[in-house]
């Protein structure tokens, strides 16, 4: 048996959750949704810390929030801090400190983390800047931060760039800036097997970066880009990078080592925002529908068969493996 924590949208956010919710693996490979771990205010986005201390986001009060694990799904409040601007939508953790990237007003926030899990001082602040063509890209709008060595990337999706930054001294300072085409929307990083990957939701298309961000390859996550669509979530199993399609409701699959489109097809759900694989299943959180769809891997050819049936999960934005 899995277990996940669920990451969510309450009526803070139009969704229909109570906090972050409890789920585990039934013995088709399909999820059973237990209950609410916590009650919270839109929990869109959650992240392990040390041993028994989870995080995550209040996408709906602009706060970033610690608990700790207390039992099979149950998780006790340890408090949080307010973010620097508004919408936070991505954590990352390291020893000794939380990244959050905050949608509305572009910025990108580090914590101090406490010896007990708890979050410290704000330490730093990166503003982001500029615009994209698309109607989303009105403005910067930091979706994600990923820490390779010793540089910090993220990921704006409103201006059409990834920023390097790294220490100096107590502090980060900003080091390097690259530019992806217009219209691209940088969403999510990922780091597999020693590369980092973009993907780009407004776009689809998927980038290889190196470590400072800098683009070493393009392609795209789908052959037929529906107009409209937003890409959304990116994870690497085998020779395979997979994504969500939000508006066709897809999921699509690129191959890795060229980034060139390999498959497509239905979700069974509206609005597939997150997706994780754990073994060879893969998980869908379908937020419009409140549904998590699952499906095999096929072992040769990475393509996912449908598991069971949607299994309900109010508003899941975020499935977090536990452990």
């Amino acid at each position: 048996m899995t277990a996940f924590w669920v990451g969510s949208y309450t009526a803070s956010m139009g969704g229909d959750a109570s906090g972050i919710g409890w789920a585990v693996t039934r013995a088709d490979g399909t999820l059973k949704y237990r209950g609410v771990a916590a009650e919270a205010s839109s929990p869109s986005f959650l992240a392990h810390g040390a041993p028994g201390i989870l995080y995550a986001v209040d996408e709906a009060a602009a706060r970033v929030e610690a608990y700790r694990v207390v039992g099979d799904g149950m998780l006790e409040p340890l408090g949080g801090r307010a973010t620097s601007g508004a919408a936070p939508c991505h954590i990352t953790v390291t020893p000794g400190h939380l990244y959050v990237s905050n949608y509305v007003g572009g910025t990108a926030d580090r914590f101090a983390l406490n010896p007990d899990g708890t979050i410290g001082e704000l330490l730093d602040t990166l503003h982001g800047t500029g615009r994209g063509p698309h109607a989303a890209q009105d403005g910067p709008h930091l979706h994600a931060t990923l820490v390779v060595g010793g540089a910090v990337l993220s990921a704006d999706l409103g201006s059409d760039r990834v920023r390097m930054q790294r220490p100096v001294g107590e502090h980060l300072e900003l080091a390097a800036e690259t530019e992806f085409p217009p219209g691209t929307g940088p969403r999510d990083l990922v780091h597999s097997r020693g590369e980092v990957f973009l993907l780009g939701e407004l776009s689809g298309g998927l980038f290889r970066l190196d470590d400072h961000g800098a683009m070493l390859g393009s392609g795209a996550i789908v052959a037929d880009w529906t107009p409209g669509d937003h890409a959304a979530a990116l994870a690497s199993h085998g020779d395979h990078l997979y994504s969500g399609l939000r508006g066709s409701n897809r999921i699509a699959a690129a191959r890795r080592d060229d980034l060139t489109p390999a498959f497509a097809l239905p979700t069974g759900g509206d609005w597939p925002r997150h997706l994780v694989i754990t073994g060879d299943t893969l998980h869908v959180a379908n937020q419009l529908s409140s549904t998590v769809t699952s499906f095999r891997l096929e072992p040769a050819t990475g393509i996912p068969t449908p598991l069971g049936a949607p299994a309900p999960v109010p508003s899941p934005t975020y499935l977090l493996p536990a452990h």
